[in-house]
Parts: C-alpha cells; structure tokens; sequence
C-alpha cells in the first residue's frame, strides 16, 4: 500500500491534537470513515507514476474527507511523508506557495461527486515543480 492505513490515521490524529491544543474551541473532531480513506488510498497506489501517486494522495485525502478534521493537512502531511520514504521531500518556500496549495485543495472539494480534473492536474504540476531528492 502507498501508506499503511495506521500510519494515515496516526498522521490526522497528530494533526488534529496539536489543532486542538493550540485552540480548543475549534470544531474538529478526531474519527475517520475506514472504507473512505481505504478506497482513496487504493485508488493512489494504482495511478501511474510516482509523482500522480503523491498528488492523488494528497488531492484524494482532502477531497474524499474520511476524516472529522484536518483534511487538507493530512492529504499533505501524508504526500510529503510518503515522498520521504522514497528520498524526496516537497518543497515550500514562500507564503505565495502555501495559499496557492491552499487554494488548490479547497478547489479539489468543490465538486462532490468526483476529484474536479482540472483541480487535480493543476496539483499534479504543483507537486512536479517543488520536489526535490534528499
């Protein structure tokens, strides 16, 4: 599997506990929808190429929402983890970076009923620009 199951929702729970000791009123809880975040995770590993496997971890983990809190962060967290894993990180410099990613993936959750195409290939480019090899 591209990441054990375990391992994601370890990564969401870290999230969202530090989330919530920085600002305990938010309304995050800490759960996960087991068969959601299975299917994205299965539908990463079978998409072709490594860098279409990290960006449809990340765009698949915010869109999909198998957790009650820190989608967006997870998806991520974990494209980044796994990139670790095989000698790559992504790189983030400036602040314009990170709302464009921002904004990127609150665009993949647009659209419900399936991962918005144009969303997720403006993410595959994303994610091709900014890794490097450790």
């Amino acid at each position: 599997m591209i990441l054990p199951k375990k391992v994601v929702i370890e990564i969401n729970r870290g999230i969202l506990k530090e989330a919530l000791e920085k600002n305990p009123q938010i309304n995050e809880k800490i759960s996960v929808n087991e068969d959601t975040l299975t299917k994205i995770l299965n539908e990463s590993e079978q998409q072709e190429g490594f860098i279409m496997q990290v960006a449809h971890l990340m765009a698949g983990i915010a869109w999909a929402q198998p957790f009650g809190g820190g989608n967006k962060r997870t998806g991520y967290t974990c494209a980044d983890t796994y990139l670790r894993m095989n000698g790559f990180k992504i790189v983030v410099e400036t602040t314009e970076d990170i709302e464009y990613l921002r904004k990127l993936l609150f665009d993949i959750i647009g659209n419900r009923s399936e991962i918005d195409s144009d969303a997720f290939s403006k993410i595959v480019l994303y994610v091709s620009k900014r890794i490097i090899k450790l």
